[in-house]
């Protein structure tokens, strides 16, 4: 049995990332989910790239789910997506601001089981367990 409910993927690299992550992380927190957050897992100051990469992909193997955040196509997000989905875990996207039409690359969109647009989007569908799906245009 996975050791947490969702590994949260995305980046955290400036202040308007890390605001993006933490609304994501307190609505599935808010819900009693349990996360594997990857900026707290490990510092790679301290144990260096592979065992940062390592404990990262250990929690995406422990978790049941991957959310991902889309935000600034994030090639570390992308390969978490890619591993989790190659792992058979439901991936989850998140794009905040992403409308009817808008460009993602097929590839991460044929990944995911859903894609929200909102936290407003990803707490309803946390609630009802449906989802609209809005048209992509996958290049």
């Amino acid at each position: 049995m996975p050791g947490y409910d969702y590994y949260v993927a995305g980046p955290f690299f400036d202040r308007r990332q890390l605001e993006s992550m933490q609304r994501i992380e307190a609505t599935l927190e808010g819900r009693g989910l349990k996360l594997f957050k990857p900026r707290y897992a490990s510092d790679i100051k301290v144990v260096g790239p592979r065992v940062c990469f390592d404990d990262d992909c250990a929690g995406i193997r422990a978790s049941k789910y991957v959310l991902a955040n889309l935000i600034d196509d994030d090639p570390g997000t992308m390969f978490e997506i890619g591993y989790a989905f190659a792992l058979g875990k439901k991936v989850f996207g998140i794009l905040e601001g992403c409308s009817e039409g808008d460009a993602v690359n097929l590839m991460i969109a044929e990944s995911l089981t859903e894609l929200f647009v909102s936290v407003g989007d990803l707490e309803s569908y946390l609630s009802t367990g449906s989802h609209r799906r809005i048209g992509l245009r996958e290049f």
